[in-house]
């Protein structure tokens, strides 16, 4: 399978952003900043995961696309406001929002999408699912926050235990998968149990799409991901790979990676290319690939309990599949 096999959902849900017709709104200064940042490409992950688990029960996956964009409005605020706490210069390979409009902008502007998610989450839901969607979609945006904490407290700290940064990333990053297949569960009028085992399904697949991620920051290709390479490392960011390197690296390299933490961005090309050169010696991709087969596993152990044919799970097992072998 290939992101091509998706065309009919990704281009439904762009057919269905372009009607929202977000620049018709006054005043252009709040709602230009959010055409432009829901314009930059990515692949609709979070949209397409809803549509799919709607589709596991129903055939119309147009019935859950208010949900789908608001799960995607909602996850793009959240990419406006940590560009902003990063100061990152770039975002799938263009000027961020803070770069093009102004701090302030981007600010009111990402509140603004965070506004605008909960109006069309409850688009279309009769009472008993709005209820339990506003509770599901709360949950999982302050759980977001907290992770964006974490991970930020962890800039702070010289060392971090394994745990802790899978805490953070389960916050920061794999709740929302899980809300997303969820939610399209929800949609489509499934029971508690089914919703809560798509929510585990997502949350798992989330942890190894993260984990995935950090390895692609430090090797991936910079023309395919749109980010500078070892953005992470510059950040001081403890992620899985240099958790993982600290805890094998032996008392030399452990003392060796926290200075590197240390060292100024002046000499940020250096500290990039040492940081990489021990997790090559280390195997550090190695270890990546286990965690990422262990959650996965976990994914598909959720996914396989729903009373479901496996002929319509197949699309989302397809998906996550190609999440975990992706090059951006």
């Amino acid at each position: 399978m290939e992101f091509k096999d998706l065309t009919q959902y990704q281009n439904a849900f762009e057919t269905y952003w372009k009607d929202v017709n977000i620049e018709s709104n006054n005043p252009p200064a709040l709602f230009s900043p959010i055409s432009y940042i829901m314009s930059l490409g990515g692949k609709r992950i979070r949209p397409i995961l809803c549509l799919l688990a709607y589709q596991l029960f129903k055939v119309d996956f147009r019935r859950a696309m208010p949900q789908a964009l608001a799960i995607e409005v909602f996850h793009n605020f959240t990419l406006v406001h940590d560009d902003i706490m990063d100061q990152a210069p770039t975002r799938r390979g263009a000027v961020t929002v803070h770069e093009q409009y102004g701090t302030n902008s981007a600010i009111l502007s990402g509140d603004a999408m965070l506004i605008m998610s909960y109006q069309y989450l409850l688009k279309g839901l009769d009472q008993n699912q709005i209820s339990l969607a506003m509770d599901m979609f709360s949950t999982t945006a302050l759980d977001i926050c907290r992770g964006q904490q974490l991970d930020m407290n962890f800039e702070k700290k010289e060392w971090v235990a394994i745990p802790e940064y899978l805490e953070m990333i389960q916050y920061k990053t794999a709740v929302l998968l899980g809300l997303s297949l969820a939610m399209g569960g929800l949609v489509a009028g499934a029971d508690r149990k089914t919703v809560e085992l798509l929510n585990q399904c997502g949350v798992a697949a989330g942890m190894a799409f993260q984990i995935h991620d950090d390895y692609l920051d430090a090797f991936g290709n910079t023309q395919l991901t749109g980010k500078q390479r070892g953005g992470d490392i510059i950040q001081n960011k403890k992620t899985f790979l240099w958790i993982t390197a600290y805890n094998l690296g032996g008392q030399r390299l452990q003392q060796e990676l926290i200075n590197w933490t240390k060292q100024s961005v002046a000499n940020a090309s250096d500290k990039v290319r040492r940081v990489l050169e021990i997790y090559q010696s280390l195997d550090i991709e190695g270890h990546c690939q286990k965690k990422q087969t262990d959650y996965t596993n976990q994914a598909i152990d959720a996914l396989n309990e729903i009373d479901v044919s496996d002929e319509r799970k197949q699309r989302i097992f397809d998906l996550m599949a190609l999440l975990l072998s992706r090059s951006h």
